[in-house]
């Protein structure tokens, strides 16, 4: 039978180790080399913004949720994200996850949260994880796709002292650029250099159509 309790801080090392376990298979080896029991303990201090649950059978740890909450117009105030979920092989398609997200619910039943998201993978890899079916016969719905802009590097758990000296909105338009364009934006007629600041991006688009070009549209949404 399992049972669940909320974690604590003193069950920092437990959480460490379930976390990354989550992260090996997720192949997130940079993330996971940053995470440690005092950094875990940290955030687990800040209980009114992280909230978890050990999921457990007889006596032994076999499953973890994490979940933050946050606070948005669309959501009419505040809400969940479940960060993570993780269940130990030997005891996945056990009950564990279901009885850690019915954990969460009712956690945010009782805060008074508008919904609980949850973030997924790309598609197809998606559509063919045992999870999509887990979630959904919880009762989610998918909403689209996510996206993220990091703010600092993930090896470094504090952002930088000073700004960078170009912006990371800046270098992301470049890549984006160079994405698009495999031929590179300088070494191909009629393409902006990249140093072209944003508001001269949108000028050169304008003048393309207006010359009867093509733009990228493609370009333009993945910057915007």
């Amino acid at each position: 039978m399992v049972s669940t309790r909320e974690v604590s801080v003193d069950d920092a090392t437990t959480v460490t180790q379930m976390v990354g376990a989550l992260l090996s298979e997720l192949d997130a080896s940079d993330v996971r080399a940053e995470l440690d029991a005092r950094l875990v303990a940290g955030l687990l201090a800040m209980k009114e913004r992280i909230h978890g649950f050990l999921g457990f059978v007889e006596e032994r740890a076999v499953g973890i949720i994490m979940v933050a909450e946050s606070i948005s117009l669309f959501a009419r105030g505040s809400y969940g994200i479940i960060t993570e979920l993780y269940v130990v092989p030997d005891h996945r398609s056990s009950g564990v996850a279901m009885s850690l997200i019915e954990a969460a619910v009712a956690l945010g039943t009782a805060k008074g949260w508008g919904q609980l998201e949850v973030g997924a993978p790309k598609q197809p890899v998606w559509s063919r994880s045992p999870n999509s079916a887990l979630y959904l016969k919880a009762g989610f719905a998918e909403m689209g796709p996510r996206l993220k802009l990091p703010l600092h590097d993930v090896t470094s758990s504090r952002p930088p002292a000073k700004p960078p000296t170009s912006s990371r909105l800046e270098r992301r338009r470049r890549h984006v650029l160079r994405r698009h364009n495999p031929d590179t934006a300088v070494a191909r007629a009629g393409w902006p250099a990249p140093n072209l600041t944003w508001r001269g991006l949108q000028g050169w688009f304008e003048r393309d159509r207006q010359l009867g070009q093509r733009p990228l549209p493609s370009l333009l949404h993945s910057m915007e």
